[in-house]
């Protein structure tokens, strides 16, 4: 029973987290025009507080404890050799993109791409290197790893990598190794630290 109750907490964390991305997205489908001054607060705002209230749950849930006992030496030796892993995989995996399906970017990139063109630098920085890996990392790594998979934490780690593989827009085979493998990077790191900082 319990884990039908994670379930269900792990999908409306999903929800949750995707939010302000919708919400922009609609938003960009629907004005033709750059976002007024006052629209940009208010999209910079809604982003703001969609990380804030992922955070206040993932707390309450007990997903992610806010200290600096995660900086030790072997976290940031993990974290340089999985930044390392993880760009010889997007490098490898973008060349194996264009050979194989004749595209210069991954799907997810272009996807991206074309829904941030023309966005006000800030909005699109909060977006897409602030919000997007903060509640990635607790919806693919807290959430299924630590929250649905406790008790087989290696389960969690594929099931982990195969979502987060699947949700970056992995329509061929190509794409979805591409992402699948970096996030079994990312799980990885989790699983070996139980630390979403790293």
């Amino acid at each position: 029973m319990k884990v039908i109750k994670n379930f269900f907490i792990v999908v409306a964390l999903f929800i949750l987290s995707q939010i302000s991305m919708t919400v922009f997205g609609i938003v960009q489908v629907s004005i033709t025009e750059p976002l007024s001054i006052l629209d940009l607060s208010a999209m910079i705002l809604m982003a703001v507080a969609n990380i804030a209230i992922l955070l206040w749950l993932a707390k309450k849930l007990k997903l992610i404890e806010f200290n600096i006992a995660w900086i030790t030496k072997k976290n940031m030796l993990i974290i340089i050799g999985s930044t390392v892993l993880l760009r010889i995989l997007a490098i490898t995996g973008t060349l194996l993109i264009q050979q194989l399906n004749g595209t210069q970017t991954s799907n997810n990139d272009a996807a991206l791409s074309e829904m941030f063109n023309d966005v006000n630098p800030l909005l699109l920085f909060l977006i897409i290197a602030i919000s997007a890996p903060i509640m990635e990392e607790i919806v693919f790594r807290a959430g299924i790893i630590k929250l649905l998979c406790k008790k087989l934490p290696i389960l969690g780690v594929v099931l982990s990598s195969l979502c987060f593989g699947l949700i970056h827009m992995a329509t061929d085979l190509p794409n979805f190794v591409l992402y699948a493998s970096m996030g079994l990077v990312f799980a990885l790191a989790y699983y070996k630290t139980e630390r979403l900082e790293v």
